[in-house]
């Protein structure tokens, strides 16, 4: 990646570039916008670097970031009923149910929580719908669409609160002013945008506290919310505020590294999930998930079986392994067909808004997918998808017909075929490990929901949504030449929105 490629001069000149570059790092030092360097861990200290940062915060329409918004309220609805809904869970995801498949093995946790009886009908869920920006056609209207849904182990809530902060920060030092002031007027206009506020931290807290609240202990013991992590976690900085906040509220929040969790906690008679921390005991109320997301920590007995006992348990579970099932891509693919909406209940009226939101996605196994494949000259505008928890191990466009060439039959299922999404050209600065890029950018928004909610025991469905609020929202640019976005694994940078009006969205910066 070339600074300034496809560019005339840099967007920040050196002497303001520097200036930028000292008061970001120092913001982010003492704001722990900072990610662990757990490799180099010493007993009494260890070693931080800078979470990826926009040096500029990048344009994005206001019309579209308010309907992303404003789209939250009803993404959470259709991934509640989905999740309720074991029956139509089941026949979407039966061709990854084959042995030794992470699918298969939370799935039968969940047969195995049904049959032994369901002892707590209460659900949390903390949801994240990221979206880009699409083209419709080559000199068409942009349109908001759908990338992902994710509803396991949301990351990102608190550094992208921070770099929020960040930039409005320097907006309030005018030192994004600055730069505005070197830029030609006929390209950027003194009043061309303004910083949202995200308040991510305080509304994920919130949601937890309410889950909380909500648990009936059983025990004398006092009650916790236990938090699963994964050992040697360099991502702590976006973990760690939730779990001082929780504090805060006087609720005590413990982390249980994914491999302890077996040795430290034990379920009672009625299933009361007690966690010991050295000499105390606790009843936990909430068990709030950031592990239990990748494959490898399903592949042994003990990993399914701490998964189990914590399923099995009365505390309430943010999100339960019904919900988790929901994030893989088939659910997603399903989910943009008219007749899963009309099956699920979802009104006609949010039907045709949801579908505005759409890509074309396929499984692999469809016979039509496969012809599409075939025909090279149009898989340019194609991304073959791993049914995986979140984002990456994508195949993009030429790579995918040799890609399936070597790939069983047997295995289709198991890749979703999703039309591209092409996204206007953008121009921004960006602070990456190794370089500072000025250049073609693309960003994705994700706009984070919470709910609470409680199952029908009886028969399939929702009986009551006890809580539901639009949270707050992410927001991460990259390299236009990069394919993949996942910034704590260098590829691309936190980042907060320009929100601008139609006429000053395409190609502007500030």
């Amino acid at each position: 990646m070339n600074p300034g490629l496809g560019m005339e001069e840099p967007i920040v000149d050196s002497e303001r570039l520097d200036h930028l570059l000292s008061q970001i790092k120092d913001y982010q030092i003492t704001h722990g916008f900072l990610l662990k360097g757990v490799r180099l861990e010493q007993r009494t200290t260890v070693p931080c670097r800078p979470v990826n940062v926009s040096i500029l915060p990048t344009p994005f329409p206001r019309d579209l970031f308010e309907d992303a918004m404003d789209l939250q309220d009803l993404y959470t609805d259709l991934y509640i009923r989905a999740s309720s809904d074991p029956e139509w869970l089941y026949a979407v995801l039966d061709p990854l149910l084959k042995p030794g498949s992470v699918v298969k093995a939370l799935w039968d946790i969940w047969i195995q929580v049904q049959q032994t009886g369901v002892v707590q009908d209460v659900v949390c869920g903390i949801f994240r719908s990221d979206y880009m920006l699409h083209h419709t056609s080559r000199n068409g209207p942009v349109a908001l669409k759908q990338v992902e849904m994710n509803t396991l182990c949301i990351a990102g809530a608190c550094h992208a609160e921070r770099a929020s902060d960040l930039h409005s920060h320097l907006k309030r030092m005018k030192d994004l002013a600055s730069i505005r002031q070197q830029r030609p007027a006929s390209q950027v206009r003194q009043d061309e945008g303004s910083l949202p506020l995200n308040d991510n931290m305080l509304t994920l807290i919130s949601a937890l506290k309410a889950a909380h609240d909500t648990y009936t202990p059983s025990t004398p013991h006092p009650t916790c919310v236990l938090m699963p992590v994964q050992p040697t976690n360099f991502n702590i900085a976006d973990e760690r505020p939730l779990e001082y906040g929780l504090w805060d509220e006087s609720i005590p929040c413990y982390r249980c590294d994914w491999p302890d969790i077996i040795s430290q906690t034990t379920l009672t008679p009625d299933r009361s999930l007690l966690f010991q921390r050295f000499d105390l005991t606790f009843e936990v109320s909430l068990v709030y998930y950031r592990a239990g997301y990748e494959a490898h920590e399903y592949a042994t007995p003990s990993g399914i079986s701490t998964r189990l006992r914590l399923e099995l348990s009365r505390a309430i579970k943010c999100p339960d392994v019904l919900t988790h099932l929901t994030t893989f891509k088939s659910v997603q693919a399903a989910l943009t067909h008219h007749s899963a909406l009309a099956y699920l209940n979802i009104s006609p009226d949010d039907q045709a808004r949801l579908a505005e939101t759409f890509m074309p996605m396929f499984s692999l196994a469809d016979p039509g997918c496969l012809k599409l494949v075939q025909n090279t000259p149009e898989i340019g505008d194609w991304i073959l998808k791993p049914n995986l928890e979140g984002g990456g191990h994508n195949i993009h466009g030429p790579s995918i017909p040799a890609f399936i060439s070597n790939l069983p039959q047997s295995s289709y299922a198991d890749y979703t075929l999703m039309q591209r999404i092409r996204p206007p050209e953008q121009k921004s600065v960006l602070m990456l490990p190794d370089q500072v890029y000025q250049g073609p950018v693309i960003s994705e928004l994700g706009v984070i929901g919470t709910c609470l909610w409680r199952r029908n025991a009886e028969e399939k469905g929702v009986r009551e949504v006890l809580r539901k609020e639009t949270a707050g929202w992410t927001f991460k640019t990259k390299p236009a030449g990069v394919d993949e976005m996942s910034v704590v694994k260098g590829y691309g940078c936190f980042d907060c929105p320009l929100l601008v009006e139609k006429d000053g969205a395409a190609g502007s910066h500030v």
